[in-house]
């Protein structure tokens, strides 16, 4: 049972969000955060890589893979293979922005794994890769029986948009985080870029709600029977 939306139509809210994003975190890292870097003797500069890949690894990316069924006018072969190669970019992506988050703070002296978000972050990466492995052995290749898929199916897109649900609240608590901590530095609590960080944060969230909308909206003819989310 889907929403009597169109999916294509409310996809089109999703990809202006997510461009709006993007732009957004990029414009805050580089001119507002002084840019991004791998390797930096200013450790803030690595650190800045970390909201970037996360925003557009495991929401953006994600998001879109999430909706590709829906939304997207292929055949089903062809949707779950776009659905598998953008939930593994998101993947690699999340990988490496926590990684950048580590190599911040142990190049920083600045403890790991100490707040809630990290926590959430760390579990989040995991139980997303455990989702990405089992969609591919079950549902890609090798492939399980007719009768595994069927069962595992409802669960696997129960546990896909809990998860998701999960990436864009703790994405949201990390912008919290990190405007908590600036402006403890002396950044200004109503000053451009914590307008910036918020309305971020907003759109993120405004985000999520447009992926998951879409997601139980009106696909095609064949996606209504057939909808399946890695």
């Amino acid at each position: 049972m889907g929403l009597q939306f169109k999916a294509l139509h409310l996809s089109y809210v999703v990809h202006v969000l997510g461009v709006a994003g993007a732009v957004m975190v990029l414009v805050w890292n580089i001119s507002f955060r002084g840019g991004l870097a791998w390797e930096s003797s200013n450790k803030n500069l690595i650190f800045n890589v970390h909201p970037v890949l996360m925003l557009i690894g495991l929401v953006i990316l994600g998001g879109e893979a999430i909706i590709s069924y829906k939304a997207l006018p292929f055949k089903k072969a062809e949707k779950k293979l776009i659905h598998l190669i953008l939930h593994a970019i998101a993947l690699v992506l999340g990988i490496i922005g926590i990684y950048m988050a580590f190599k911040n703070h142990n190049e920083s002296g600045i403890a790991n794994l100490y707040s809630l978000h990290s926590w959430l972050g760390i579990g989040i990466i995991i139980l997303y890769g455990i989702q990405w492995i089992y969609g591919f052995l079950v549902f890609f290749y090798p492939g399980g029986t007719a009768d595994l898929r069927k069962e595992s199916l409802p669960w696997h897109v129960l546990f896909g948009i809990f998860l998701y649900t999960l990436v864009v609240a703790n994405s949201a608590l990390g912008f919290l985080e990190k405007l908590t901590f600036l402006e403890s530095s002396g950044i200004e609590k109503y000053g451009s870029e914590a307008f910036l960080v918020n309305f971020t944060a907003i759109v993120a969230i405004l985000y999520g709600t447009f992926v998951l909308l879409t997601a139980l909206s009106r696909g095609s003819e064949e996606d209504n029977h057939s909808y399946s989310a890695i």
